[in-house]
């Protein structure tokens, strides 16, 4: 009976909540009360490809959310957090992930400017933020800084850290966890030793025949020959029961709730008036996110204290948004956009890394490698996954004029009279405003029924200006002759100009329309995987290879028709080691180890 009312009120939260509901709420709003404190807690374990960083490497990592009761993968949250955090409480970096089947991935390149530490890796969930924050995900890591002389935070004495002699055994070892009875045994590699630039293969096939059902990534990096921070594995150190606390926070009077992000990312905000007479309560407020592959356009309301939030279902190219008030009495407001960057950090115990005057020529060598590593980054760059159009519901069917097929006139004033049918506009004291007619024997339309006028993927209020706006720079006039909704808004047809350089700007100015850059989720990546069985001409590409990360494979295809990893060595010997994390779809931990060595 519980988990029937826990589904209903989940329900509510998915499909009511996001109708009626804005910003951040206070816990004394009983409605919402009733329904979120039932909805599980989340957890999220991050796999992280080394805790040992220098300057000019990448950190990459995959983060899966999964829910607290049950331990399975959760589709609640559809964002998650990633942060670096040093011993001072400073944010290094901080990552919006967008989360797909429960994860998602990114990197971030340790820059000159980042000193030597130690930091913290932690991953969370808006709705994580509502409970206790040692909930959050917390990974060690160390990084070296050669290139700055201060390295007073990780110098240590001699007696105080001991080189490894031996860093592994020179056989193969196989670590397997959390696979239910632990009866699985991979194929591994094919041999134990492998040459400089050679082929490594490494099977799958008994893998996915009982867990191919999941969400895994794959690590392959040289081991470090000094001793590092542990990393969490999704088995021991982060499946443990009673690991993670559910929402006590509800106990707990006037704190303030977070919104999961149920169906994307949530952006909020706030108006305030400028006099003591205007309404904040149900005023509309549009949010446009240009971009050169479609735009994205909001039009939300208000609640009575002026709060408001938009939920961005999908990916987007733009990086900017402009906020405004819409109406006639707009200018009587002031809007701002909260973006939600700031985090109470839980208590944090840093990792004591620490490096002695010893290591100076291990240290010397590898940022010598890494310097020549990123001088072939043209060649050896990472690809960026391209986000799919944008594509508004109106577009196919719209009438669209593109202005080369017609006489050029001096303002778009002139081109709608000249050129475009159907649309008119007209001049008052007042400003200007178009018209779309909706039915051909329409002779007036009251200056309440206006059609939502986009320029350049930009909602414009400002139609004196556009009726002025030399029509030269067009590119196309396009509208859409029925009612349009956007939010609770209706209006009165689309009237869509693009300019030739997408570069219209609008000249309204005032506190109630802003531009903003947005803190907008990491791009999805192809990573580049180095091979040595291709040619060029007939000979093979020769650049020199210093590769300490040989592969890093965010999502691992373990389907039946992906049998083997394939990746090639470079010319780092030493010992090295293949880590698998992930889940199966019922929530198992799946962690596997494996090692070789390069001569």
């Amino acid at each position: 009976m519980n988990s029937i009312k826990n589904i209903a009120k989940l329900f509510w939260v998915v499909f009511i909540v996001p109708c009626c509901s804005f910003g951040q709420l206070s816990s004394s709003d009983a409605d919402f009360n009733a329904a979120y404190p039932n909805i599980p807690q989340e957890k999220i374990f991050i796999h992280y490809n080394t805790s040992l960083l220098f300057s000019g490497e990448y950190l990459y990592y995959k983060v899966y959310n999964l829910n607290c009761e049950s331990n399975e993968l959760s589709n609640l949250s559809k964002i998650a957090y990633v942060e670096l955090v040093d011993e001072d409480m400073q944010s290094i970096f901080k990552h919006k992930i967008r989360l797909v089947k429960s994860a998602g991935q990114s990197d971030f390149f340790i820059p000159a400017t980042v000193p030597s530490g130690n930091y913290k890796l932690l991953g969370y969930t808006q709705w994580m933020k509502n409970g206790n924050q040692d909930n959050f995900f917390q990974g060690d890591i160390a990084i070296i800084n050669p290139y700055q002389s201060n390295q007073e935070r990780i110098l240590l004495e001699e007696d105080t850290l001991k080189l490894k002699t031996s860093v592994q055994a020179k056989h193969k070892s196989i670590l397997t966890e959390g696979v239910g009875t632990n009866n699985w045994k991979s194929d591994g590699f094919e041999k134990d030793i492998f040459n400089k630039r050679s082929k490594v293969v490494f099977s799958l096939k008994n893998f996915f025949d009982n867990y191919s059902e999941g969400t895994y990534s794959l690590s392959v990096r040289r081991i470090d020959t000094i001793t590092t921070p542990i990393r969490p594995t999704s088995k021991k150190e982060f499946s443990k029961p009673g690991q993670q606390k559910t929402n006590d926070f509800w106990k707990e009077p006037n704190n303030r709730m977070f919104y999961p992000e149920l169906r994307g990312e949530l952006i909020f905000g706030k108006i305030t008036p400028k006099d003591s007479i205007s309404s904040i309560n149900n005023i509309e407020v549009a949010i446009s996110i240009p971009g050169k592959e479609g735009h994205e356009l909001k039009v939300i309301n208000t609640d009575e204290d002026g709060r408001f939030y938009a939920n961005l279902e999908k990916e987007y190219n733009g990086t900017q948004a402009i906020v405004q008030v819409l109406g006639e009495n707009r200018h009587n407001y002031n809007v701002v956009l909260d973006q939600g960057q700031s985090t109470n950090y839980p208590e944090m115990t840093f990792n004591k890394f620490g490096i002695t005057p010893e290591m100076e020529d291990i240290i010397l060598e590898r940022s010598v490698h890494n310097q020549i590593e990123n001088g072939y980054f043209q060649i050896k760059s990472d690809t960026l996954k391209q986000v799919s159009p944008i594509e508004q519901s109106y577009e196919n069917i719209m009438t669209i004029y593109n202005l080369d097929d017609y006489t050029r006139f001096s303002t778009i004033s002139e081109t709608l009279v000249e050129v475009v049918e159907l649309v008119w506009a007209t001049k008052t004291q007042k400003g200007g405003t178009f018209y779309v007619k909706e039915h051909n024997y329409d002779t007036f339309l009251s200056p309440e029924f206006s059609p939502l006028i986009i320029v350049d993927g930009i909602l414009i209020q400002d139609q004196n200006h556009l009726l002025e706006y030399n029509a030269r720079n067009v590119k196309s006039i396009s509208f859409l002759r029925s009612k349009y909704v956007v939010g609770q808004k209706i209006f009165q047809g689309v009237l869509m100009v693009d300019t030739i350089d997408r570069d219209y700007k609008s000249p309204e100015l005032g506190e109630h329309i802003i531009t903003v850059n947005l803190f907008k989720p990491e791009p999805d990546k192809k990573y580049y995987k180095q091979r040595y069985d291709e040619t060029e001409g007939g000979k093979t590409v020769k650049t020199l290879d210093f590769r300490y990360q040989l592969l890093w494979e965010p999502n691992l295809d373990i389907s039946s028709e992906n049998e083997e990893v394939i990746f090639f060595t470079s010319d780092i010997v030493g010992d090295y080691e293949l880590i698998i994390e992930g889940f199966t779809s019922n929530g198992n931990p799946v962690s596997v180890k494996e090692r070789f060595t390069v001569k």
